[in-house]
């Protein structure tokens, strides 16, 4: 008996526990196993990814630093090419300016009447007194007639003027030229230790097979950079947009010097003839003008109907939105009262049910409805006050415009004169003829 008992406490399990016990650790070992083989995968796709997105990004910088390189040449080109054609226009401006010669022709009689023109457009309404084609072209000829030496002395001046501007544009172009040739040197170096870089990060890690078929740019993990990436593409185009604009501005001064070279060349040669052509052209732009002002009166009457239409349409429009506005009372009051009866159910039948939800549904959509409708009526409001204020804008403009072709029209009547050996203005008959059948 005594040895029955040993042999009992030593087994303590039976077979079918023994054989448990070891599926249970071989179930777990194959699930180690498991583990560690979709963790080699994943370690797998990782270095292919790493190696694939770094190639990506060498790709990346390599092209943008040789576009860099390439639109940093261009520029440097242009900017050069538009320093020799600044070099070659001042030459030119100075040569101008040493051949401008003056001369001085004194005509009474149509200085007196172009004066008694500028005093009559003066007396225009202050909203018609722009400086117009007619005031610039009487001007022109009050300064040939009056002093043309002046004038001459004041085209010196503006060449001078010129000839500094184009100076300062030279200097400039040729300090930005020096900026980035020096900026050009870096980038290339910069350039060649990419391309050194690259090659021995391809020889020491190749690129996967799944790198040759391409990875979509979502696949990469650079979201966080396109902020960077959007801001630097911006500085390279501001970059090359300044660029653009100095060679711009520097054209337009060349051209600017160029017109003023003509100017003065012309100036010197009709100094003798300029007498009837400015007054042939004084008189051209003031009928010129007049059929502006006339076809714009024209413009403004018609504007001041259209703008009446669609002042009683927005007050038809605001009545039918009040209309809209109170027919909205009723289901709101309605979606009100339901809700509170509802209130009113025993605590067994007082729950959210469909009911209750579309009737909430109900009333949020009418008082959004509402709101929406209050807003439309305040903008209505506005526009037809805006409305209101352009119409009389409108009728304030077409009496002023109205006033200022009678100016014109005076003008138009009257001649050069001497009368008793004074230099005046003088009404003409035939002038006055025409002028009658304006409308």
């Amino acid at each position: 008996r005594g040895a029955r008992g040993a042999r009992g406490a030593m087994s303590m399990h039976t077979t079918e526990e023994w054989a448990l016990h070891s599926s249970h650790n071989m179930s777990q070992a194959k699930a180690a196993q498991s583990g560690a083989r979709g963790q080699i995968d994943t370690s797998k796709k990782s270095h292919e990814t790493t190696v694939s997105n770094n190639l990506t990004m060498y790709d990346a910088l390599h092209s943008s630093m040789a576009q860099k390189v390439k639109n940093s040449y261009r520029l440097i080109e242009k900017l050069q090419k538009r320093a020799e054609s600044l070099e070659v226009s001042m030459q030119k401006t100075k040569v101008a300016q040493g051949h401008t010669e003056q001369a001085l022709k004194d005509k009474e009689m149509p200085l007196q009447l172009c004066c008694w023109r500028l005093e009559q457009r003066e007396k225009r309404p202050l909203r018609e007194q722009v400086r117009d084609a007619v005031e610039v072209a009487l001007e022109e000829e009050k300064g040939a007639l009056v002093d043309t030496q002046r004038r001459l002395g004041e085209a010196i001046r503006r060449l001078k003027a010129m000839t500094q501007e184009l100076q300062q544009s030279l200097d400039d172009v040729r300090h930005d030229v020096e900026q980035k040739m020096q900026a050009l040197t870096v980038d290339e170096m910069c350039l060649r230790s990419t391309e050194r870089s690259m090659h021995a990060v391809v020889e020491r890690t190749p690129p996967p097979a799944s790198a040759r078929s391409g990875r979509s740019p979502n696949s990469m993990k650079l979201s966080r950079h396109q902020v960077a990436l959007q801001e630097s593409n911006k500085n390279e185009v501001v970059r090359q947009q300044e660029c653009e604009r100095m060679n711009k501005a520097a054209a337009q001064r060349e051209e600017a010097a160029k017109v003023l070279r003509e100017e003065s060349a012309k100036l010197i040669m009709r100094c003798a003839q300029f007498q009837a052509e400015t007054l042939a052209r004084s008189e051209k732009r003031m009928q010129e003008r007049v059929q502006d002002t006339q076809q714009m009166r024209r413009r403004l009457d018609q504007e001041v109907r259209f703008t009446q239409a669609e002042i009683d349409k927005t007050k038809n429009t605001m009545s039918e939105t009040r209309y809209q506005i109170k027919a909205l009372e009723e289901p709101i009051d309605l979606t009100s009262s339901c809700a509170s009866w509802r209130k009113q159910r025993s605590s067994k039948e007082h729950i959210t049910d469909p009911v209750s939800t579309a009737l909430q549904q109900h009333r949020i959509t009418v008082l959004e409805m509402q709101q929406e409708l209050v807003g439309h009526h305040q903008h209505e409001k506005s526009h037809l006050k805006e409305l209101q204020e352009r119409r009389e804008r409108l009728k304030e403009d077409l009496r002023d415009k109205t006033a200022s072709l009678h100016i014109d029209l005076n003008c138009l009547t009257h001649e050069a004169v001497r009368l008793n050996g004074k230099a005046s203005a003088a009404l003409s008959d035939t002038r006055l003829c025409r002028a009658l059948k304006v409308d």
